[in-house]
């Protein structure tokens, strides 16, 4: 549904073909066995820049981007959220203005790319994208919205060092076995999320847990062959 009302949006505008990580993003979703290898999934508001700078990349107007753009995270991106729907709409139209009047620019980052998307060298903006080097940090969740945006931050998207992660296993693992025997007993995810940073339960990375990242790990458990 996303993709077709997506596809309709650029037919309309006479806009170049969606790019292939864009497609396979609204059409399938963040898929969490991509992230296998320990790599820290991106939260919602990192998706919600990453579509946001592709539409304005292409030249569709902030109020298109918004009109599309706010359903999609309400609908599909929620499960990536522990806030209202209309919390979602409020912090979704605020950072798309923000990212529309600010420098950022779309950088997919090709087959690299930290979302684990699709990507085809055929794409529009295959060659332009060459430029942009996968060693730097990419921008995630700005400054300004670190405290203002129902207390959510991006994720970075690096894969840790295999020591960083080694060293967490343990305690990654405890955490999971806590997580699942609360859920057993009736505790919302939010309330496990809680008392795992209560504990002082760390994520496979080393991290405060956050209902995002929950949600991942319990979807990755989920995923698993048994």
């Amino acid at each position: 549904m996303h993709l077709n009302t997506l596809l309709h949006v650029l037919t309309e505008n006479r806009k170049m073909d969606c790019y292939p990580c864009i497609g396979d993003l609204v059409a399938n979703g963040l898929k969490p066995e991509r992230f296998s290898d320990g790599t820290c999934p991106p939260s919602r508001l990192d998706i919600t820049r990453y579509l946001a700078s592709w539409f304005k990349h292409i030249g569709v107007s902030a109020d298109e981007c918004r009109e599309w753009m706010i359903e999609y995270c309400v609908n599909v991106l929620s499960v990536l959220s522990s806030s209202s729907p209309s919390s979602i709409r409020h912090s979704t139209k605020s950072y798309i203005n923000y990212i529309y009047k600010s420098d950022v620019s779309f950088e997919c980052g090709r087959e690299k790319n930290l979302l684990k998307l699709q990507c085809d060298s055929g794409c529009p903006a295959y060659k332009q994208m060459a430029h942009v080097s996968m060693d730097k940090k990419p921008p995630g969740i700005f400054k300004p919205f670190e405290t203002t945006i129902e207390g959510e931050r991006g994720q970075e998207l690096f894969a840790p060092q295999p020591s960083v992660k080694a060293a967490y296993k343990e305690q990654f693992e405890k955490a999971m076995r806590v997580a699942r025997d609360r859920l057993a007993h009736g505790h919302s995810r939010h309330e496990v999320v809680r008392i795992l940073n209560e504990d002082g339960l760390k994520t496979r990375t080393g991290r405060n847990w956050s209902y995002a990242l929950l949600a991942l790990e319990l979807q990755r458990l989920q995923n698993m062959p048994e």
